[in-house]
Parts: structure tokens; C-alpha cells; sequence
């Protein structure tokens, strides 16, 4: 075999993995329209990042043209990531509302440790997935602990919820029974009203996710007041499916973008639970341990402004 075809192979084989990431790419951003979009905007960063090497061999293959489309929408894909992620964090100043967010699974161990840990944390707002029987009955302490709650019921065994020990606002409590959504309304310590939502997405296409999101936003873009949204939403922030959910409340992905599922890792991270809140909320958010779930739990504390 000459050079020169060595050479012609080696150009389409570059050309052609520059052309399966775009793909990749170009059907991620389709998940407003399309439900299979958001399946694929997980690959989002992965696809990005190679692009960039794809680039630069072809500006050295002196496929300048292909070089720089490669570049631009290895751009647009890194750039469409980095609007998801909230501003730098900031230490929240004067009286902060702290929130915990955990996906419980509905049949683990230990479960002693994790109550504990949520209640060690003094948070004023628990959001919580995956309620069942099960952890009702090994986690009494921490379902006593919080005077105010609501459960509402998701698939077998898989309930949302909402704990906290700030004075709700009568019946304000609403539960979309078989949407994994429950919400309802609390008076922060400085008197102003606040929504609290807790969200359980189901997996993306070829699951019906897509249209959950829908149901969940038509019914937050009735809510009047700022709106916080916590919960495990199987999706990605750049998803079509969070975003989605986030304008409905005029809100944004609030802290670092960081895996929060076991079966996630560093090239592949699984940025799964997220926290929704008003713009320009300040404060920080923390990792917590799996503690016999297979999701991390999310610490936030953070002031509305």
C-alpha cells in the first residue's frame, strides 16, 4: 500500500469520526423538539472534547475548511455546557436557607448513617426520591425529626418527598400523583414566601421522559413566587428536559456541575440531581456520601436575592 493511500485512509478515517461527534452533537441539541435529543446530549462534553484533537489533524492534513467547522461546533458543544453552570460559588452572607437533596434508594443499606447525616446537616429543606416503605420504617428518626412533610406517590416504592421545619403555608401543598412531582409553600425566616419542589425524572428516550417534563413545567409555570427545585432528574443540566423545568420557574442550575451517581466517573461524569433556583441566588453547594444509595446527596447553602 503507498503512502498516499496510507495517507487518503487516514483523512477519511478522521473525517469520518469528525462526522459521527458532530452527530452526536447536532441530534443533542434537538431535545426541545425531539424526545431521542436528550439521550444523546449526555455525550455532549465527551464529543466536544474530542473534537478538538479531530481539529487539529485536520489543520495539519491541510483540511483547513474541515479544521475550522470541526472547531466551531467543538465550541458550541463546550460553550452550550459551560452556560449550565451557575456563577463561581459564593459564601452566602447574613441568614442563609440550607437545603438536602437525596435520592434514598428504595431498598439500601446502611440506613441508620444517612438519617443521621441529614439530620446532623440542619437542614431547613430535605428533598427526597425513592421514598418507600422501607426507608420509612428504617429512617423513622428522620421523618419524626421534620414537623412538616409531604409524600407524594411516583411508581411503587418510589415516592417524592418534601421534609422541613419552616412553617408552611396551609394548604398549599400540591402532589402530581404518578408525575414525580410534590411541592408546597414555606415562610422564610425573613417572612418572604417560598415554593419548594422535589422532582423524579424518569431515564431519558427511548423512556418517557420528554413528556414528564412537560407535565411537571405547565405545572410550575403556575406557581407564583420564586421557586426552588431539587431532585434526581436522570438527565443532564444542559438536558432539554432540566431546562425545560428551570425556565418554567425563570431559574438556573445552581452550584458545580459534578457526577452525583455511582455509576459515573471522571471522563464520564453523571450529573444527575440537580438544584434549580432563582437567578442570582448566592451560596454553596457540597457533595454528601452515598451513605447505601447509589446517588450522592447535595448540601446547599445559599440566600435568595
Amino acid at each position: 500500500m503507498g503512502t498516499s493511500t496510507k495517507r487518503r485512509i487516514g483523512r477519511y478515517l478522521i473525517i469520518g469520526c469528525a462526522g459521527i461527534l458532530i452527530g452526536l452533537i447536532l441530534i443533542g441539541f434537538t431535545g426541545q423538539f425531539l424526545a431521542v435529543g436528550d439521550s444523546f446530549a449526555l455525550f455532549r462534553p465527551q464529543a466536544g472534547v474530542l473534537l478538538l484533537p479531530c481539529a487539529a489533524i485536520l489543520l495539519y492534513m491541510r483540511a483547513r475548511y474541515l479544521a475550522l467547522v470541526t472547531l466551531a461546533i467543538a465550541a458550541v458543544a463546550v460553550g452550550s455546557i459551560a452556560t449550565s453552570f451557575a456563577a463561581p460559588p459564593k459564601a452566602c452572607d447574613g441568614p442563609c436557607l440550607t437545603l438536602y437533596q437525596k435520592n434514598l434508594m428504595r431498598r439500601a443499606w446502611p440506613r441508620y448513617s444517612l438519617a443521621d447525616d441529614i439530620i446532623a446537616s440542619d437542614a431547613q429543606i430535605v428533598t427526597l426520591q425513592e421514598v418507600s416503605s422501607h426507608n420509612r420504617e428504617y429512617m423513622s428518626n428522620l421523618f419524626e425529626h421534620y414537623p412538616e412533610k409531604v409524600i407524594c406517590e411516583f411508581r411503587p416504592e418510589q415516592n417524592v418527598a418534601i421534609l422541613t421545619t419552616l412553617p408552611i403555608v396551609e394548604g398549599s401543598g400540591f402532589c402530581l400523583k404518578g408525575h414525580g412531582l410534590v411541592g408546597l409553600q414555606v415562610k422564610a425566616p425573613d417572612g418572604s414566601l417560598v415554593w419548594i419542589v422535589s422532582i423524579h425524572l424518569k431515564w431519558p428516550f427511548p423512556y418517557d421522559q420528554s413528556t414528564q417534563s412537560r407535565i411537571i413545567a405547565e405545572r410550575i409555570a403556575k406557581l407564583d413566587g420564586p421557586v426552588l427545585i431539587a431532585g434526581d432528574f436522570n438527565m443532564v443540566p444542559w438536558g432539554a428536559s432540566v431546562r425545560r423545568i428551570a425556565a418554567a420557574a425563570d431559574n438556573q442550575s445552581f452550584g458545580a456541575v459534578l457526577n452525583t451517581h455511582n455509576l459515573g466517573s471522571w471522563h464520564l461524569p453523571l450529573p444527575i440531581d440537580n438544584l434549580l433556583f432563582p437567578k442570582g441566588t448566592t451560596g454553596t453547594v457540597e457533595l454528601r456520601p452515598f451513605m447505601g444509595s447509589d446517588h450522592f446527596g447535595k448540601f446547599a447553602r445559599f440566600r435568595l436575592d
